[in-house]
């Protein structure tokens, strides 16, 4: 693999961290909000896009080769730009599992006795 390609690589990997953390923050209350059930199957359907789009656009790129520092920049760029798109949390309420506010209002019931 030439350098240009690696170059197109690791800017393509920072990127794509940068895209993971800005539509994790947009998921955010469908994945910690919900019900287990929706929980499980939100994030498992999330990661396993997420993951083929990754490996189907680094296959045009560089015939598919990943290389361990394609990984550490995509982290990079998702650990550096999560923190930056937290407002997107507060756009889409979600409403919350029945189950969820039983809980909560049973926790509200035993502390106040």
């Amino acid at each position: 693999m030439n350098l240009s390609t690696q170059i197109l690589s690791l800017l393509f990997s920072f990127g794509y961290g940068i895209i993971v953390s800005y539509l994790f923050n947009l998921n955010y209350n469908f994945i910690y909000k919900t019900s287990l059930l929706y929980k499980i199957v939100i994030n498992i359907l999330f990661s396993i896009n997420l993951g083929l789009i990754y490996f189907l656009l680094i296959k045009v790129i560089n015939y598919g080769v990943v290389h361990i520092y394609f990984v550490l920049m995509f982290l990079l760029g998702f650990s550096l730009f999560v923190g930056k798109y937290k407002f997107l949390r507060n756009l889409i309420q979600v409403k919350e599992s029945v189950l969820i506010v039983k809980k909560k209002k049973k926790k509200k019931l035993e502390k106040n006795n």
